[in-house]
């Protein structure tokens, strides 16, 4: 956990790096850059603050389950819990530093904003995986995990806050369909954009079972990998 928050930590220095950097090589205008990074930062920011209420749950429990044992014999004792503790904790360093990397190809144009959709929802499955790991051994009522779960409901809340914004500069950038007046094309035109339609469709409905299947495969290898840990 104290690497993880040491990655959280460096992952909004880059964040503040980016800021700098962005005006000069963004797609984007100042107020867009400006949008991007401040949610991703207050994601990152409150990841921070997820993670010490982690670290503080996490004493807790070894505390008082570790009947005059030490932690690392503790640790050792409930093995599984301890891997799946450990598991959660890197699929959050991961996730983080996917975010960042979504924000800097986005901003730099060499990645498309989707990539900020889907990093941030990873960001928010991971930290589900994060607090249910915990939620495990905590004690009945305890108070450092309620202190988690409402720092894992406030970052769940600032991923669709930048989620929601991400697709607000999607549909801006987005072609305006109405712009082609196709009362006033001639039978043939009109046809002939009707035909052009239907075959974009088509290659895009190909491309996403192409997609899904792709996906399936990765997500059983990332299964399996994460058993193997």
């Amino acid at each position: 956990m104290a690497k993880l928050a040491e990655a959280v930590a460096a992952a909004n220095q880059r964040l503040a790096r980016l800021l700098d950097s962005a005006a000069g090589y963004s797609k984007y205008d100042k107020s867009v850059n400006n949008a991007i990074i401040s949610s991703a930062g207050a994601v990152t920011a409150a990841i921070g603050t997820l993670i010490r209420a982690s670290i503080e749950c996490q004493k807790e429990i070894v505390a008082s389950g570790r009947q005059g044992r030490s932690p690392e014999e503790y640790y050792k004792k409930n093995h599984r819990w301890t891997e799946g503790l450990i598991s959660a904790a890197k699929t959050v360093g991961t996730a983080t530093n996917l975010l960042i990397d979504s924000a800097d190809s986005t901003l730099s144009g060499q990645g498309s904003p989707e990539q900020l959709i889907v990093s941030s929802r990873e960001v928010a499955a991971s930290i589900a995986q994060l607090v249910s790991a915990s939620r495990v051994k905590a004690g009945y009522m305890s108070s450092t995990q309620q202190g988690l779960e409402s720092a894992s409901k406030s970052v769940t809340h600032l991923c669709r806050e930048l989620v929601t914004k991400v697709e607000g500069i999607i549909a801006k950038s987005r072609p305006d369909a109405k712009s082609i007046d196709y009362e006033q094309l001639s039978p043939m035109d009109f046809k002939s954009a009707s035909l052009e339609q239907q075959v974009e469709v088509l290659k895009l409905e190909q491309n996403l079972v192409l997609a899904r299947n792709r996906l399936f495969e990765i997500r059983k290898l990332e299964y399996a990998r994460q058993e193997d840990e």
